[in-house]
């Protein structure tokens, strides 16, 4: 193969690799799609220094569910079992849980002296 020939195949692929990261699209737009999304149900987690408003909170299976955190101070939640990812940019998250069980969550975030006791649990229905 040619020295020209490798070259212009190489600028295509580095060309064809920038132009989908760009389309990837941020957290911000993500977060802005889920608001749009239509559930059945909405759940608010609200998170301050060192505990959740809450020490359970209950949805359903097989529901859609857009889960919400607002916290006052740097907190995220995270349950791996269900996709379930909320932090200071991605603040808010549809899912649809199909099996039921209890899932404990802590914050995800290290946000001072307490942060070992901030848990809580999810209970799907």
């Amino acid at each position: 193969m040619k020295r020209s020939s490798l070259w212009t195949l190489s600028s295509l692929f580095i060309i064809m690799i920038v132009l989908l990261v760009a389309c990837g699209g941020s957290k911000e737009q993500n977060s802005q799609a889920s608001a749009s999304v239509a559930v059945d149900t909405e759940l608010v987690i609200t998170a301050t220094n060192y505990k959740f408003d809450q020490s359970e909170y209950r949805i359903k299976a097989g529901e859609s569910v857009r889960i919400i955190l607002d916290s006052t101070g740097n907190h995220g939640l995270a349950v791996k079992e269900l996709g379930l990812a909320l932090e200071p940019n991605n603040k808010e998250q549809v899912i649809t849980p199909e099996k039921p069980g209890t899932y404990e969550f802590q914050c995800t975030i290290m946000c001072g002296p307490g942060h070992r006791d901030m848990k809580s649990m999810l209970i799907v229905e």
